[in-house]
């Protein structure tokens, strides 16, 4: 036993408060008052908050269409509406990911076909997302997982090869790059997320994101009827009814996000170093594996996610993170089910069985913090808490 472990009644190696190192989002006077002018000038519900972020994202991504929608979701669903994908239809998405990459397909009457992850990135497989591809296979969705971006050349290869359709599902992945190019501009389709956890917070909302006209004018259809009436003929005679939804974004919200972008890179940044500081003192403790992108991915942290061998060490994950958690650390266990597994999912025939790689990959994964507001010291003394709990593996 080791009696200078927090675990076993020894001093923690992480004394700092932690709240305003981690605290997120980081709002400002700004924000506030782009909200409260909105609110002066009535502009709660309707406005052109929403399109004046639209230009200012598309601008940032280097994106010719963008459109705001109540939140991610809902752009994924104008996205599958555009394509046509009904009943008999199949998408292909990972198993480990967010429930709505997965949802908005099933609503549309299509059936959901999972695919494994690589175990060293945590995204699609883009080999096994070739082996499960069928005739009914219409639409793929690459999901940039926690911020850091898939092989889309891979991808994007196998799809066109089969007219498969890419929607880049980009909701953890704002301002990371492929080859020189923002994620969620490299398929037919991507869209991202503006909730409050994200690295671009606006509280709630959304942004479909292509570069085919027709297809932005149908989105524009689908949830926007006051704006259809600005269409081509062939779209503005829907002006007075859609097609059955409403995904306008909140102007409030609107604002906010448009405040935010501002500083969006300057942030990634920090997020960045404070990750890679600590990311570079695990590499050399035993158990963690720490992947390392290839020069051509510029990857963002959404969240901070580690691969931890428990049998490499003889320490299982769950005692890992309790003595890290006994010396203060606030780590836990990854916090995504596998859909596969979900009840909605195996009543209607998924294999809970299927997919061992990822089964396999998800019993390892420890979430570490995020550091968006940490001068560094607050790492410092993570570092010092997982070496101080190495030396007793």
């Amino acid at each position: 036993m080791d009696d200078n472990l927090a675990v076993n009644g020894g001093a923690k190696a992480i004394t700092l408060e932690q709240e305003e190192a981690l605290r997120w989002p980081r709002l400002t006077e700004e924000d506030e008052q782009a909200v409260v002018e909105l609110m002066r000038k009535n502009e709660i519900s309707v406005s052109e908050e929403p399109e004046k972020l639209e230009k200012e994202f598309a601008q940032f991504l280097g994106a010719e269409y963008a459109l705001a929608e109540t939140n991610g979701t809902a752009a994924l669903h104008a996205a599958l509406f555009v394509l046509g994908i009904k009943e008999g239809d199949e998408v292909i998405c990972p198993s480990y990911t967010y429930w709505a990459t997965a949802m908005p397909a099933v609503i549309l009457g299509a059936k959901v076909v999972f695919c494994e992850v690589d175990p060293k990135t945590l995204n699609m497989d883009p080999e096994d997302f070739r082996k499960r591809i069928t005739s009914r296979t219409k639409a793929v969705i690459p999901v940039h997982l926690w911020g850091l971006p898939c092989e889309m050349d891979e991808i994007i290869a196998v799809a066109r090869k089969n007219n498969i359709a890419v929607i880049e599902d980009a909701c953890h992945a704002h301002g990371a790059e492929y080859r020189g190019k923002k994620v969620g501009t490299l398929g037919d389709f991507g869209f991202y997320s503006f909730q409050a956890s994200k690295n671009l917070p606006g509280g709630e909302g959304g942004m479909l994101i292509t570069n085919n006209e027709e297809y932005y004018f149908q989105a524009v259809t689908l949830g926007h009827y006051r704006r259809a009436a600005g269409l081509p003929e062939r779209y503005s005679k829907y002006q007075h009814t859609s097609f059955g939804f409403k995904h306008r974004m909140s102007p409030l919200h609107a604002a906010i996000t448009r405040v935010q972008l501002k500083t969006l890179e300057e942030k990634n940044k920090i997020r960045n170093a404070n990750i890679e500081k600590l990311l570079k003192a695990l590499e050399s403790l035993p158990g963690f594996e720490i992947h390392r992108p290839p020069s051509y991915i510029k990857r963002v942290y959404y969240e901070n996610d580690v691969v931890y061998r428990g049998e490499k060490t003889k320490v299982p994950i769950d005692r890992l993170i309790e003595m890290l958690k006994a010396e203060g650390a606030l780590v836990r266990r990854d916090r995504y089910p596998l859909l596969h597994q979900q009840p909605y999912f195996v009543e209607r025939g998924s294999n809970p069985e299927d997919l061992p790689v990822t089964r396999e990959i998800n019993e390892h994964i420890i979430a570490l913090p995020t550091f968006p507001g940490d001068d560094g010291r607050l790492v410092e003394q993570y570092i010092e808490a997982f070496r101080k709990v190495a030396k007793a593996f």
